[in-house]
């Protein structure tokens, strides 16, 4: 029984050691393959397309053009995606700039996206586009920076020097220096010269 319980002994004190010597060249290989240089030239991937880079609440920002300010957009909330070169804010004001630096137009919205790859701005929700001379309402708005051209394919009522305009599908610059809408009606006094009909 002696020499059983001694080679028992033995072939456990062999069983340990066979461990710890497994776990000294695994703990080794864990080292030399870690540390190796492939290990530290890792990159990072871009997150998923659904997931914001950014996420700003209370927010200010300036965009330049040229080193001439070009436009301001405050948020309640803001989520940038760089590599597609989008910007979501929430509860927008976008006060744009000429490029003497006198105040163009400002727009008000519940949602506002910015492309700056496109160079297009669409806000929805209550939107409301104001300059010096006129005041726009509406749902839905979207400005092609690129020709300065603004669309709203919704329902929208001008503001223009105590009269108002109702109509659809409105077609303006962001000076509101020209209007054309489809299904007008209007309230107010109206010169016939001021219309191409």
């Amino acid at each position: 029984m002696r020499i059983n319980r001694r080679l028992a002994s033995g072939i456990a004190q062999s069983f340990v050691r066979l461990k710890l010597i497994g776990m000294m060249v695994f703990i080794l290989l864990l080292g030399l393959w870690g540390c190796s240089e492939d290990a530290l030239k890792s990159e990072t991937g871009t997150l998923g397309r659904g997931i914001p880079d950014e996420i700003s609440k209370n927010v200010k920002l300036r965009e330049y053009d040229e080193g001439a300010l070009d436009y301001v957009i405050e948020a309640g909330e803001i989520q940038r995606y760089s590599n597609r070169r989008m910007l979501y804010g929430y509860k927008v004001q976008l006060s744009s700039y000429n490029k003497d630096g006198s105040l163009n137009s400002v727009i008000t919205a519940d949602s506002t996206t910015v492309d700056d790859a496109r160079n297009i701005i669409i806000a929805g929700g209550k939107v409301k586009l104001k300059t010096p001379e006129a005041e726009v309402h509406t749902e839905k708005m979207v400005w092609d920076r690129n020709i300065d051209e603004i669309f709203v394919p919704t329902a929208v009522t001008l503001y223009r020097a105590g009269d108002v305009l109702r109509g659809n599908s409105l077609r303006t610059d962001s000076r509101l220096g020209f209007v054309e809408m489809d299904a007008v009606s209007a309230e107010g006094y109206f010169d016939e010269e001021e219309f191409t009909w």
